[in-house]
């Protein structure tokens, strides 16, 4: 994880800062894209620290919320799924850690740049599939997610919640530890992340 320390990394920048971000000079700029491209280091250890805060978050449940991630994910794995696939399904629950209301669409953003349109998607929709598993217990439509029906991942996204995600709340399964999925994570994590769709080049 960064420090305080890793601020002595680079040498200071001795030219005008400027006060607000429209100020800033082209060589200030570049000088804290520096900083950009190395907090990207980090990214991997902080997604395995909010793995480890799960486990503190058991909700009612038999098994706590990091045994449920590595459970969905170790069913991936073990029905031949990609690497972005089993990477999202143990991460697809890592929103929980700031709420679990729409830990979906948090969990999606966080491992967007890394991750196809497609596993993005899954990972954002993922609750609106399981609910057809209990949402009829709260009085919402349990088969919410036939409004999905048509997306090109609609399969694999009922594969993902009915096969892997519904099935990984056993505390009698054979659960690897989260160790055996930290090279998929400093891999697939620390590679460079895509920009966003919508970050057209400047016209010239």
């Amino acid at each position: 994880m960064q420090t305080a320390a890793d601020r002595s990394k680079f040498e200071p920048f001795s030219g005008p800062k400027g006060a607000r971000m429209s100020d800033f000079s082209p060589e200030y700029l570049a000088y804290l894209d520096r900083w950009v491209q190395d907090d990207l280091t980090y990214v991997p250890e902080r997604l395995l620290t909010l793995l480890r805060m799960l486990e503190l978050q058991w909700e009612g449940m038999e098994v706590n919320q990091l045994q449920h991630s590595l459970q969905t994910a170790a069913l991936a794995e073990r029905s031949g799924a990609g690497d972005e696939l089993v990477a999202a399904a143990l991460l697809h629950d890592i929103g929980k850690v700031v709420s679990n209301s729409n830990h979906p669409s948090i969990s999606a953003e966080i491992i967007r740049p890394w991750v196809s349109d497609d596993v993005h998607w899954i990972v954002k929709v993922h609750q609106d599939f399981q609910g057809s598993h209990y949402f009829a217990l709260m009085g919402v439509d349990p088969m919410i997610r036939r409004r999905y029906v048509g997306h090109p991942a609609y399969g694999l996204a009922e594969q993902f919640v009915d096969e892997w995600d519904n099935a990984a709340f056993d505390p009698n399964m054979d659960t690897p530890p989260l160790e055996h999925f930290e090279p998929l994570v400093r891999d697939m994590f620390s590679r460079a992340p895509r920009r966003p769709d919508h970050w057209k080049p400047a016209a010239p």
